[in-house]
């Protein structure tokens, strides 16, 4: 029998996998830099990475992001192996999931692990956030790996509350992570 892993990367990655453990109450491995979102977050999985270079704080970049992947690699190969399929969630906001996804990719992809990635793009508004997204997104096409996005810049709706976006995008991860798990 195949086992998927589920890793909920970052803070909307984490957010994302919230969604997807309550609705689906399937076990999911929390990685982020931010300890403080970890040792508050509702899983039982948890990987901090990035203690030296981002000292338990946020990445705020894709460069740091990208560090603290490479300097957690053996924590996190110890954490994915075993694994046949990794199903990634995150939120390609500029951080923890944006600069490190590539390297985290690319370890599963030496282990021979299948990846399937789902995130999210930013708004548009979002300058910064949605610039860094559009520049690691190639990278991220160049794997190999299967990529499932919604970008909530295509969602945009006059009048809608933000936490609307958030919400409808966190159920329909849960459902693609559903029909992942179903195939």
């Amino acid at each position: 029998m195949r086992k998927t892993l589920i890793m909920g990367l970052g803070g909307a990655g984490m957010n994302i996998a919230s969604r997807v453990k309550q609705e689906l109450g399937c076990d999911i491995l929390a990685v982020n830099t931010n300890a403080d979102t970890l040792a508050a977050s509702p899983f039982n999985q948890r990987l901090q990475i990035g203690a030296s270079c981002c000292e338990g704080k946020a990445a705020k970049s894709v460069q740091r992001g990208r560090l603290a992947a490479e300097e957690s690699l053996e924590d996190l190969r110890y954490s994915i192996r075993g694994a046949d399929h990794l199903i990634l969630l995150t939120g390609l906001g500029g951080g923890t999931a944006t600069g490190a996804s590539t390297v985290i990719i690319d370890l599963a992809l030496e282990m021979g692990i299948k990846v399937t990635l789902v995130a999210t793009l930013p708004f548009e508004f979002e300058n910064a956030q949605r610039a860094a997204a559009m520049d690691v997104l190639p990278q991220l096409e160049q794997k190999n790996i299967r990529i499932i996005l919604h970008d909530h810049a295509k969602a945009l709706e006059p009048g809608k509350a933000l936490l609307d976006y958030y919400n409808k995008a966190s159920a329909a991860i849960a459902q693609d992570v559903e029909n992942l798990l179903a195939e």
